[in-house]
C-alpha cells in the first residue's frame, strides 16, 4: 500500500514538473496589431492539458489499485472525465467573470490600448487590468438614487433575516435541534419577504434625481436609475407570478380532477399554443392594450405576461396532481368537506413545493423580457432591467461598456438569490409535474 502512495506522488510530482517547464520555456509574446501571439502557445495549452488529465487519470488509476483493483480502470476513467468536465464549466464563466472585470474598469469602451507590461494574460486582454479595478462605474450608475431613512431600515431588516437564514441552515447541517430551526426559519423566510415587498413598494422615481448648477433639483437620467428598473421588475415578476399560481391552481385542478365535456380539447389547445412562440402575438396584444388605455402601464404588462402562463401552469399543476390519489380528497368529503374545501384544506396545503416552483418559474422567466416589456412600456419611470440595459447600447456616439456591465451586475443579484435559494423546487417539482402515477 505504501509503495501504490508512493507512485501516485511520483506521477504528480512528474506532472508538476513537466508543467512548470512548459510554462517557463514559453517564448515572449509578440504584439500582432491589437492581438499579442505567443508561438505555439496553442500547443503548450494542450499539451499541459493533456499532461494535467494524465496526471489525474494515472493517480486515481494507482489509488484503484491499492482499494479496489478491479475497479481501478473506472477510477482512471472518472477522474479525467471529471477533470475535463470541470475545465468546460470554469471555461464557461469566463463571460461572467469578464463582465465583472468590465464592471470594475475605469473606462466605459473595451476598445482602450492594452498594457504593454505584465503577464500575457492580462496583455492580452483576456483578463482585466489590475491597475484599472476601481468602483468607478457603480459610483456612477447608483450617483443618482436616493434612499429615505425607513428604507434603510428595511434593508438592515433584511440583511439581518438573511445573515439569520444562512446561520440557521448551516446550523441544521452541524445537527441541532431541528424543529426550532425550522420555525426559525419560516419566520425569517417571512421576514425577507416582507421586508422585500415593502422595499419594493416604497421606492418610487422621486428618489432618483440630482442637482443642475443653480443648485435646482431635476429628474435623474436614465443611465442612472438602475435601482428604480430593478424595482419594477420585481414589482412586475413578482405579481405576474402570484397571478400563475391564482390561475393554474384551480385551472389545473379542474383538469385532473374533473371530466367534463371539452375537456380533452382544451388540454390539446393547451399544448397547440404553446407551439407558436410569444412574439406572433405582439400585434394582438398591443391592440388589446391600447383599446383598454394599458400602455405604458404595469397592470398591462402584468395581464400580458400572466395571460401567457396559464397554459404552461395548468398544465404542470395538472401533472402534479395527478401523482396525488384522489383518495385523500374522498377521504375529506367523506367527512363532511366539500369540494372547495377539500381542495383549501388538503391539495393546497401539500401543494405548497409545486406552487412555489410555478411562481418561481413565471418570476425567472418574465424577469429579463424584453420584447413584450419594449412594445408596452414608454415612460422611463416604467421601464424594466431589459429596457434599462438597453438605453446604454442606444447612446449617439458610442456604447457605455462599464456602466452597461455594472447595471448589468446589479440587475442580475436579485434573479442569482432567488435562484439558487430555491433550487431544488425548480429541479424537484419539475420532474414531480412531468410524470403521473
Amino acid at each position: 500500500m505504501t509503495r501504490g502512495y508512493l507512485q501516485i506522488l511520483g506521477v504528480l510530482a512528474a506532472a508538476i514538473i513537466i508543467l512548470t517547464l512548459l510554462i517557463t520555456t514559453t517564448p515572449p509574446a509578440v504584439s500582432e496589431g491589437r492581438f499579442l501571439v505567443i508561438p505555439f502557445g496553442w500547443l503548450r495549452l494542450l499539451a499541459g492539458f493533456l499532461v494535467a488529465v494524465s496526471a489525474v487519470s494515472s493517480s486515481a488509476y494507482l489509488y484503484g489499485r491499492v482499494k479496489r483493483p478491479a475497479r481501478a480502470g473506472q477510477y482512471a476513467l472518472t477522474a479525467g472525465t471529471h477533470l475535463f468536465i470541470w475545465s468546460c464549466i470554469l471555461l464557461t464563466f469566463y463571460p461572467v467573470f469578464f463582465l465583472l472585470g468590465v464592471s470594475f474598469n475605469r473606462n466605459d469602451s473595451i476598445t482602450s490600448p492594452l498594457p504593454r507590461e505584465g503577464n500575457a494574460l492580462v496583455r492580452s486582454g483576456v483578463l482585466p487590468n489590475p491597475a484599472d479595478l476601481s468602483t468607478v462605474q457603480y459610483h456612477k450608475v447608483l450617483s443618482e438614487t436616493h434612499i429615505l431613512w425607513y428604507q434603510w431600515i428595511i434593508i438592515a431588516l433584511l440583511a439581518v433575516a438573511v445573515l439569520g437564514l444562512m446561520t440557521a441552515a448551516w446550523a441544521k447541517r452541524s445537527g441541532a435541534d431541528p424543529y426550532r430551526l425550522e420555525r426559525l426559519q419560516r419566520l425569517l423566510g417571512w421576514t425577507v419577504f416582507l421586508a422585500c415587498a415593502a422595499l419594493i413598494v416604497s421606492i418610487t422615481p422621486g428618489q432618483f434625481f440630482s442637482y443642475n448648477e443653480a443648485g435646482e433639483r431635476v429628474p435623474g437620467s436614465s443611465e442612472r436609475m438602475i435601482i428604480l428598473y430593478i424595482r419594477n421588475t420585481l414589482l412586475v415578476s413578482g405579481t405576474t407570478g402570484l397571478f400563475a399560481v391564482l390561475i393554474s391552481t384551480t385551472a389545473g385542478y379542474a383538469f385532473a380532477r374533473m371530466r367534463f365535456e371539452g375537456r380533452y380539447q382544451t388540454l390539446l389547445t393547451f399544448v397547440f399554443v404553446q407551439m407558436f412562440p410569444s412574439f406572433m402575438t405582439l400585434v394582438a396584444i398591443f391592440y388589446l392594450m391600447s383599446y383598454l388605455d394599458l400602455i405604458n402601464t404595469f397592470t398591462g404588462l402584468i395581464l400580458a405576461y400572466s395571460g401567457g402562463a396559464i397554459a404552461f401552469a395548468s398544465w404542470i399543476f395538472k401533472g402534479y396532481l395527478e401523482s396525488i390519489s384522489p383518495s385523500l380528497e374522498e377521504a375529506a368529503m367523506v367527512d363532511g368537506a366539500t369540494r372547495w374545501g377539500a381542495f383549501f384544506r388538503i391539495i393546497l396545503p401539500i401543494s405548497i413545493p409545486m406552487l412555489l416552483f410555478i411562481f418561481l418559474l413565471q418570476f425567472i422567466g418574465t424577469y429579463s423580457e424584453f420584447i413584450l416589456a419594449n412594445t408596452l412600456l414608454v415612460g422611463q419611470e416604467h421601464w424594466t432591467v431589459g429596457i434599462g440595459l438597453r438605453n446604454f447600447t442606444s447612446g449617439r456616439f458610442n456604447t457605455q461598456w462599464g456602466a452597461l456591465a455594472a447595471s448589468a451586475v446589479l440587475g442580475s443579484l436579485p434573479i442569482l438569490l432567488i435562484f439558487y435559494t430555491f433550487q431544488d423546487a425548480l429541479t424537484g417539482q419539475y420532474q414531480a409535474g412531468g410524470v403521473k402515477g
